[in-house]
C-alpha cells in the first residue's frame, strides 16, 4: 500500500538533517537495488519503506504509520553536506525513535548491498569531505 503524506494529519512536522553519509548510503541502495525498498528495523519494532523523495515507517504491530521523512532538499549541495528534510511525526512516541531509524536503515541496506555484491570494495563506508589540503601542493608533470 502506497502512503501519500497529504492524507494523513502529522501530530506534528519537525525540520531535521540526515547525515551525508546515511543520506548517500540509502540513496546508492536505491539506484543500486531498485525503487521502492521495504526494510524491516526489527530493534524498532518497525518497517521502512524507501523511495527516492519519501520514506515511510510503518509499525511492525498494526502497520500504522509512524513518521515519514520528506522534502529531502538535495539540490546544490556537496556529497559531504547534510540533507535538510523534514519529518512529519503520525504517532505520539515516534519523536523517540526518529534519531536512531535512519542510520539503522542505512546499516540494514549496507548488509543488503554486500549480500547482492553491490558493495563498494576497498573504499570506506565514511564520507570523505572535499576539503584542500594544507601546505605545498604537487607539482604537475615533474
Amino acid at each position: 500500500m502506497t502512503f501519500d503524506p497529504r492524507t494523513h494529519v502529522p501530530i506534528r512536522i519537525l525540520p531535521k538533517t540526515i547525515d551525508a553519509a546515511c543520506y548517500n548510503r540509502i540513496s546508492l541502495a536505491l539506484a543500486r537495488l531498485g525503487e521502492p525498498l521495504n526494510v524491516e528495523i526489527g530493534a524498532l519494532r518497525m518497517m521502512i519503506r524507501v523511495e527516492r523523495r519519501l520514506w515511510v515507517a510503518r509499525s511492525l504491530v498494526n502497520e500504522i504509520p509512524l513518521m515519514a521523512w520528506v522534502n529531502f532538499q538535495v539540490g546544490g549541495r556537496g556529497l559531504h553536506e547534510p540533507v535538510p528534510c523534514q519529518v512529519r511525526l503520525y504517532h505520539f512516541h515516534a519523536g523517540l525513535l526518529m534519531g536512531h531509524a535512519p542510520q539503522l536503515l542505512a546499516s540494514k541496506l549496507d548488509e543488503r548491498l554486500e549480500r547482492h555484491g553491490n558493495r563498494l570494495r576497498g573504499r570506506s563506508r565514511a564520507v570523505t569531505p572535499l576539503t584542500r589540503r594544507e601546505g605545498p601542493s604537487p607539482r604537475r608533470g615533474a
